[in-house]
């Protein structure tokens, strides 16, 4: 009687564990089967930082499945989105990519952006969605401008992000000699020329504001007799100060 009893313990003791296994290896299989169906995994999801010439998305993942492109989509009511880039995936690799880009020329002041992930046949998801504000409003960016030596005139070449006026004031920095005035711009590439005739030779500071931004650049007007004994440098970078 006593060895059938051990028996009988020993027979659903073997049964149990033999369930046991069955369920671990289901388990396996199912979870092997999840991480197959998944489109991607993030390493990190999407972050962005603010900087004076746009916003710097980034994302990172772990794993791709083949076929894959991030969509970059932005709003500014965090409600309407609007596709502004596409790239493609690193196709079936499950090591870490880095991904980023800039989205430049940002005017509003509060942006949202999201990763739109798509894959051939498959339905689409979103990644979660980012807030980035910047604190003032960048309205124009100057592109580039002629010679910091100029003789008669200066010609500045000006990105437009908003329409109203530029106004502008030059002032020589070793005497009381100064001028201003306005210029209009409109969105777009906007070109402008600083007539300097009537001004003495020496260093200027040039200031070009909209609103409370401004950007200033350091020149200085010579003669042709002088400039053909001088080397133009490149000195007068434009600075922000807003």
């Amino acid at each position: 009687m006593k060895w059938q009893v051990e028996f009988g313990i020993l027979f659903v003791y073997k049964v149990y564990m033999q369930t046991r296994l069955i369920s671990l290896f289901i388990l396996i299989g199912i979870c092997s089967l999840h991480i197959q169906a998944q489109t991607v995994i993030f390493q990190q999801e999407l972050t962005g930082e603010v900087f004076p010439i746009g916003h710097l998305l980034r994302w990172q993942t772990s794993y791709e499945a083949p076929g894959v492109h991030f969509i970059l989509e932005k709003s500014t009511d965090g409600l309407n989105f609007q596709e502004i880039s596409k790239l493609s995936g690193k196709g079936g690799s499950s090591i870490q990519n880095d991904y980023q880009f800039l989205a430049p020329d940002v005017v509003d002041v509060l942006n949202y952006y999201r990763l739109r992930i798509q894959q051939t046949n498959q339905a689409a998801f979103f990644s979660s969605i980012v807030s980035m504000k910047n604190e003032i409003a960048n309205q124009f960016a100057i592109l580039r401008y002629s010679d910091v030596l100029p003789t008669a005139t200066f010609d500045v070449e000006v990105q437009g992000r908003a329409r109203g006026f530029l106004q502008w004031h030059i002032h020589h920095l070793n005497q009381a000699v100064e001028d201003q005035g306005q210029w209009m711009m409109d969105f777009g590439v906007n070109n402008y020329s600083l007539d300097l005739t009537s001004l003495p030779e020496g260093p200027y500071q040039l200031c070009i504001q909209f609103g409370e931004e401004k950007e200033t650049l350091t020149i200085q007007k010579v003669s042709e007799a002088t400039l053909k004994t001088m080397t133009a440098g490149s000195n007068g970078l434009p600075t922000n100060q807003r």
